[in-house]
């Protein structure tokens, strides 16, 4: 719990952080590039290196610093940029500009290295109108940059959202598919304690393991293909011992397709809705066959088995193909395909699932 708390303080601090950052860097670099100008330009009327720097170096650092109170005063305006606003940057600008311009006449007073063909008048007003320029130019920047981070966090922590959103859906999701499988055994069990008492026992057995297994799993949103093929065998033998030697079962999956992430109980409406339709309605003997294999990114499960797709009927609840499609789009979205086809006395129903699922 520790952990998750701290990670989850460290998603929401990281666009403030994003933002503190993007501002020191951009802001030292527009003002390193605005010195280097400066100095050149200093240099050609002062033709004097000495001088062109040290003028550069003071009067720019204290440019830089004025920039961070501008920036305080800024923050304070809120994030809506309206005529209010665009005359108070100005106002600001302006008083940043007279400030500066001052402080750089004080300096040349004091140090003596007047600025040829310039009256000291004329040398206030010329360094404040091109600072106030200077001014205007970083406040309408920060705004920009400001608005334009202030997007992405907001594009950030709704992605958050989704995330959260979607991983609440599919807890949602399994807990549907847990209880439908449990009831669906249980009226299994039930039709055979009285004929077939063993047979019961044993079907008893292997739903206690099944079980296990579930709850092992069920803070696990993805699961390797293997442990899922694992516990279709045990929901299968739970029905072999239910139907005996009316259910005959095949698994095929090379090892690269048993090493691949998928959704935990992913296989299991479609063992179930074969089992339900194949044998159920039927009273010859079915084959179920189960296969898995990996081609590129591209990973493909097919569940076959003998019998016939029966005709849609609106007013019955398929909640196990339904769940299925719907976690489909939450884990691979549009990058799945799931198709149910009837060919020749056999129900194929094949998933096709690129990349890996997203995490929930």
């Amino acid at each position: 719990m520790a952990v998750s708390g701290i990670s989850r303080r460290r998603k929401l601090l990281h666009p403030w952080i994003v933002k503190a950052a993007s501002f020191w860097r951009l802001n030292l670099l527009a003002w390193l590039t605005l010195a280097a100008v400066f100095f050149f330009v200093r240099w050609m009327f002062h033709q004097d290196v000495g001088r062109a720097l040290f003028f550069t170096a003071v009067g720019e650092s204290a440019a830089f610093l004025l920039t961070f109170v501008l920036r305080s005063v800024y923050r304070r305006l809120g994030i809506t940029f309206d005529l209010r606003t665009a005359v108070q940057i100005a106002l600001f600008s302006l008083l940043a500009a007279v400030l500066l311009a001052c402080f750089s006449q004080t300096l040349t007073f004091l140090t003596g290295w007047n600025t040829p063909h310039f009256t000291p008048l004329e040398n206030v007003v010329l360094r404040m109108l091109l600072m106030w320029t200077v001014f205007l130019g970083w406040s309408f920047g920060y705004f920009w940059l400001r608005a334009e981070i202030d997007l992405r966090s907001e594009t950030l922590l709704a992605e958050e959202a989704v995330r959260e959103s979607h991983r609440m859906e599919l807890q949602m999701l399994r807990a549907q598919l847990d209880p439908h499988f449990l009831f669906n055994s249980l009226n299994g069990i039930a039709t055979e304690i009285h004929s077939h008492p063993d047979s019961a026992t044993e079907m008893v057995r292997e739903l206690s393991d099944y079980l296990r297994y579930s709850l092992d799993h069920r803070k696990r949103a993805i699961s390797p293909l293997s442990d899922e093929l694992d516990a279709m065998k045990a929901y299968l033998e739970i029905e072999k011992a239910r139907f005996g030697e009316r259910l005959s079962v095949g698994f095929e999956a090379t090892n690269e397709a048993r090493c691949r992430n998928v959704p935990s109980f992913l296989l299991q409406p479609l063992v179930e809705n074969a089992i339900k339709h194949g044998l159920s309605a039927s009273r010859h003997p079915m084959e179920l066959s189960l296969s898995a294999r990996v081609d590129g990114d591209m990973l493909t499960i097919e569940v076959d088995n003998t019998g016939a797709l029966d005709e849609p009927d609106p007013t019955r609840d398929g909640i196990g193909l339904d769940t299925l499609r719907r976690r489909l789009e939450l884990n691979y979205p549009r990058r799945h395909k799931f198709t149910l086809a009837e060919d020749h006395g056999r129900v194929r129903a094949k998933l096709q699932l690129r990349g890996d699922p997203c995490s929930a």
